[in-house]
């Protein structure tokens, strides 16, 4: 279901722009702590200036992306009943049709019909 690799690819995407940023408030932090004497001052103001362009750029990233995945949520929450049970598990969980319907107490040609009605409402 390309939904649910979607979904379960921008959080991953979240995640490694959030690992970059705090890499770079840590150069940030490194960078500040050394002393004058040590490197030269138009090094430094350039390092500082292109590290602050690339946090801003990386938090703007990180905003928009997170705000597609609460447009994505939204979008899973217009279902009801068994269908959000499923896409749910399917899109959140990332749990096979099987699984699901092991889990739920359903037999599988049941939750893949029941899917396929929410991926309709989805798309």
């Amino acid at each position: 279901m390309l939904l649910i690799s979607t979904y379960q690819d921008l959080l991953r995407e979240i995640e490694i722009y959030e690992n970059r940023l705090d890499d770079l408030y840590r150069e940030d932090y490194a960078l500040r702590r050394i002393e004058y004497n040590k490197i030269e001052l138009d090094i430094y103001v350039d390092r500082k200036h292109k590290l602050n362009n690339e946090a801003a750029i990386l938090q703007s990233i990180i905003e928009d992306k997170k705000e597609t995945q609460r447009q994505m949520l939204e979008k899973l929450e217009q279902l009801e009943g068994l269908e959000y049970k499923i896409a749910y598990k399917r899109f959140i969980e990332g749990k096979t049709l099987n699984e699901i319907a092991d889990e739920l107490g359903y037999e599988y040609s049941y939750m893949k019909k029941k899917s396929m009605e929410a991926n309709k409402t989805l798309k």
